[in-house]
């Protein structure tokens, strides 16, 4: 009776010296039904490895993750909505948001808040390291983008470029950025139209024959694949091929050339990660968890999420670390160190899908290449370079 004494009070003693563990929220949103649907990979992929490190590591750190995935449906009050309630009712500790619009909408409230928040838009409206210190992206901004497609326009001597872009934050504030910049007239090209669109439209013959009327040597489309499908199918029909159009990186899709056969050959797109399917260390880690778990969406937006939930969880690690092993018992002390530690990441390898990147500019790899579908795939043309 004795030694059962004693054993247990030893046991008590140990658990009463190990340090405590804490479930870590983690909330991110996207358009899992809705318009945008088709590029949501993204959203499945930052909690696809979240949930791979508490599968294979015990979370972080020996915290356990709790990964909320909500659906915005590309609706700015749904959207808005969602942000409230992982900042009070969830408490995460990092947001992952979606659309262009909201990140605009949010920006000042997150600063407020304290919250460090990953946003899928590439909008330089939303990029400021002094003004959005909590803000971050993942990539080229949508207007790196359209100069590397500029850029390119030019080396190969054309001359005439019509933007087309969607009726919203996402089409037409990148566009407006860009052409006053300048930067069109220093590459000595001219922008032949601006052709808007409504970002729900289903048939866009029209503007195809006004564009088709212009002769330009460049179509830019700043849309998202459901709007590129819509904009490929209707200028085959007037005679405009494929190879006349370039798109950002939400163009490389998967769904493009499957829809749209030998009409979508010749169509380009900004690329700035690796495949699905590449051979790097990062589809290893993916492929060990599709073992025993079920991956959604097996293309270059998937991948995107991953990149961003090792960002998350590395950010997360070292702010623990900092803290002597333990997860900070203040949340707000603790959503600041994940934010500094995020900004702190230097030559953050991530697996291979980009090149290794430093965050203290809030945007991490602005690497990219243009990709062209050639019978029925993406196919990257050159190597990697510099977006600025």
């Amino acid at each position: 009776m004795k030694k059962l004494t004693i054993a247990a009070a030893l046991a008590c003693a140990i658990a009463a010296a190990a340090p405590a563990r804490a479930e870590i929220t983690v909330c991110t949103w996207g358009t899992i039904t809705g318009p945008d649907a088709l590029v949501n990979g993204m959203t499945y992929g930052t909690r696809d490895y979240l949930e791979y490190l508490n599968q294979t590591q015990g979370g972080i750190a020996g915290n356990k993750l709790k990964v909320l995935m909500l659906d915005g449906r590309y609706k700015l009050d749904e959207e808005l909505k969602i942000y409230r309630r992982c900042a009070d009712q969830e408490q995460a500790v990092v947001i992952n948001g979606w659309s262009t619009g909201a990140s605009k909408a949010l920006r000042d409230q997150i600063q407020e808040d304290g919250i460090p928040f990953i946003s899928e838009s590439f909008a330089s409206e939303v990029l400021d390291p002094q003004k959005y210190p909590y803000t971050f992206i993942a990539g080229p901004t949508y207007e790196q983008q359209i100069i590397i497609a500029l850029r390119d326009l030019a080396a190969r001597g054309g001359k005439k470029v019509v933007l087309m872009y969607s009726d919203n934050e996402y089409g037409r504030g990148p566009v407006n950025v860009v052409r006053q910049s300048g930067v069109i007239e220093k590459l000595g090209l001219e922008v032949a139209d601006l052709v808007e669109y409504r970002y729900d439209a289903q048939d866009v013959t029209a503007q195809m024959l006004r564009i088709k009327g212009k002769n330009p040597d460049l179509v830019y489309v700043q849309g998202s694949t459901p709007q590129l499908l819509v904009a490929l199918r209707d200028a085959a029909k007037v005679g405009l091929p494929a190879k006349l159009f370039m798109g950002n990186l939400y163009n490389i899709s998967p769904a493009i050339p499957e829809q749209l056969g030998a009409a979508a050959d010749g169509f380009r797109a900004v690329q700035t990660y690796a495949f699905y399917g590449d051979d790097i260390p990062a589809m290893k880690e993916i492929e060990d968890y599709a073992k025993k778990n079920e991956v959604e969406k097996k293309d270059i937006y998937f991948i995107k999420g991953w990149l961003k939930g090792k960002v998350i969880a590395a950010a997360i690690g070292n702010a623990i670390k900092k803290n002597g092993g333990q997860v900070p018992a203040d949340l707000k002390a603790f959503r600041k160190s994940v934010r500094d530690e995020m900004e702190a990441l230097k030559d953050f390898d991530d697996g291979g899908i980009t090149p290794p990147f430093t965050y203290a500019d809030h945007q991490g790899s602005v690497q990219a290449r243009i990709a062209e579908i050639k019978n029925g795939k993406y196919t990257p043309l050159g190597a990697w370079i510099n977006a600025r």
